[in-house]
């Protein structure tokens, strides 16, 4: 054989082998397409669609774990010193998430229902027993309260006059169970028979067991995927009216329950969420594995709960100038009848190193204490972490949630972690 016909030979094999790759490249491509378009089409909320059922009636447990902050020192700090705190928990319930009183509207596009939830105390994967821990922390009720009055002198030297009658102070002991899921505040049950806004229970979970956050309107994603499981409405708006800007009071993005399918990295995902009054928005940080599925991490930036001076864009969450707190913390009062209440993340993760340095006790960690979801790019369901605060002026831990939804191995979902703080 001539040089030149094993070269033409040599050449033919190249030739041909990339006409194989070139084929197999169009085939997969081509192959690929058919199963995103499959999947637009079958990831739709209406009946009979594969995901329905489980859109309705979540499959993976979900657990709740409650962290408190037990104030070691209240007659140290009442005399001036800095305020300790040592965390306690977990206290860890299963929590039972369904759709109730589901209905399709306009045509199909778009489905109503309601997010039941109710709790159950899990022993074994608990620190103690919540009937019987007890918790020292602020008295919220007395907080509250004074936080109403403080502008008149009348009305605050009456307060004043009644918690002493009751011996309540500006802190209070109490079983994990009432903290959570209520018990009678003398100081409300005096108040309430007068003020029909007062109620003379006060827990941080008060009615949330059994209970909704009122009617959610999403979209199906039958129009476009892109808009599978987006929040169109809750309870009857389509737009909030907490904050002071248009931005501020828009509802983004879904309920967290579910993402659409075929995500991007460089996609921002948007949650709404009532106990926070806001939509947050999270942005991809890594590739990672959840038992063995491939994920994506998405976690909320700094820039979420950052100052209006570091992020303009959130100037519509200051109810006044003196309601701005700094970076790391939001206030929710609007939307909780006033009470001084605040969020945050967890042990002040990502704020201000001002509020850190301020308690005794606080140790924030990114790997015990960012937010995130790990959300598998084809798939829908969910993972994630999150934060929420109660506070005064004195911006005073009391409690954090770690929601975590456990994943099997034989449902291809993702998986979910949650944090909640709360100071006052």
């Amino acid at each position: 054989m001539t040089r030149r016909s094993c070269a033409l030979y040599a050449v033919g094999i190249i030739c041909a082998h990339l006409l194989v790759i070139g084929i197999g490249l169009m085939v997969a491509q081509v192959f690929r397409t058919l199963m995103h378009n499959r999947l637009k089409k079958e990831i739709v909320l209406v009946e009979g669609s594969r995901v329905f059922e489980s859109w309705k009636t979540p499959p993976p447990p979900v657990y709740m774990e409650y962290f408190f902050f037990n104030v070691t020192n209240v007659k140290e700090f009442l005399e001036g010193a800095k305020p300790e705190v040592r965390q306690v928990g977990p206290y860890a319930y299963r929590e039972y998430r369904y759709k109730d009183n589901v209905s399709m509207v306009e045509n199909g596009t778009m489905v109503s229902a309601y997010n039941t939830k109710s709790f159950v105390f899990l022993r074994e994967r608990s620190v103690g027993d919540p009937t019987v821990d007890n918790i020292t922390t602020v008295n919220i009720p007395a907080w509250a309260v004074m936080t109403q009055v403080k502008d008149s002198f009348w009305k605050a030297t009456m307060v004043s006059v009644w918690m002493n009658s009751f011996g309540s102070g500006l802190f209070t002991t109490r079983t994990v169970d009432e903290l959570l899921w209520g018990y009678e505040d003398p100081l409300l049950a005096r108040i309430a028979p007068t003020n029909p806004d007062v109620e003379k229970i006060f827990g941080l979970m008060y009615k949330k067991n059994g209970s909704n956050d009122g009617e959610f309107v999403y979209r199906t994603g039958q129009q476009n995927y892109l808009d599978y499981g987006r929040v169109v409405t809750w309870q009857g708006q389509s737009q909030l009216t907490f904050w002071t800007s248009n931005q501020s009071n828009s509802i983004n993005g879904s309920d967290g329950s579910a993402f659409h399918p075929l995500l991007e990295k460089n996609e921002r995902l948007y949650v709404f969420t009532p106990d926070l009054c806001r939509s947050i928005y999270m942005e991809f940080e890594k590739d990672v594995e959840v038992k063995g599925i491939p994920a994506y991490r998405f976690t909320p930036p700094r820039s979420v709960l950052a100052s209006k001076e570091e992020n303009p864009a959130n100037e519509g969450f200051c109810v006044s100038p003196k309601e701005c707190l700094g970076t790391g913390l939001l206030k929710v009062s609007p939307c909780r009848k006033g009470a001084p209440v605040v969020a945050s993340f967890p042990h002040f993760y990502l704020a201000d190193s001002k509020f850190v340095n301020a308690i005794e006790g606080m140790s924030p960690e990114r790997t015990h204490h960012q937010t995130f979801l790990d959300l598998n790019p084809v798939s829908r369901q969910a993972a994630a972490h999150q934060t929420y605060v109660s506070l005064n002026e004195t911006i005073f831990p009391v409690m954090f949630i770690n929601e975590v939804r456990d994943i099997k191995e034989s449902l291809k979902h993702t998986f979910v972690s949650c944090n909640m703080h709360v100071v006052s």
